[in-house]
């Protein structure tokens, strides 16, 4: 397995938690029943329990679309056994995030040889949009290590 594999599993794997995240916050706020945006309709009269969406088709739709997505994200999660091996995915993570920083490290001193032949070389843009990028990058492994201590 190469790199750009395991990039590409990580990937998959935040999108998979972003969908999560989403989801759980929409059934909590559902759960929470929040009075309009910002309470934009306390003095319109509306209530709680004035309307019942129960047999609107929208919307159950969308509890479809979310219990859908609530259920192979715990798919997800049982197939990657996220929560047996949650210290081997953490290892991962700091490992990641070593690399991260060794990468950047070594390149120091071929950016520093770069500047001083051509400041204005185009290649050297791309070179720190890259290593800008992985740095990016480390914040979504902390992210990533934040969802895998909130697992239960």
């Amino acid at each position: 397995m190469n790199t750009e594999d395991l990039y590409t599993y990580i990937g998959y794997a935040m999108i998979l938690v972003l969908v999560y995240l989403i989801c759980k916050t929409l059934i909590q706020k559902r759960e929470n029943n929040v009075e309009g945006f910002m309470g934009m309709f306390e003095d319109t009269g509306e209530t709680k329990g004035e309307t019942d969406d129960s047999n609107d088709p929208r919307v159950k739709r969308i509890e479809q679309n979310v219990k859908d997505i609530v259920d192979e994200t715990n798919k997800t999660i049982e197939t990657m056994n996220l929560l047996k091996y949650r210290s081997h995915w953490e290892n991962l993570i700091v490992a990641m995030e070593d690399r991260i920083s060794s990468v950047s490290l070594q390149s120091l001193p071929v950016l520093a040889e770069m500047i001083k032949k051509d400041p204005n070389d185009g290649k050297l843009g791309t070179v720190i949009d890259r290593l800008n990028s992985l740095n990016k990058f480390r914040e979504t492994l902390k992210d990533n290590m934040t969802y895998l201590d909130g697992l239960k």
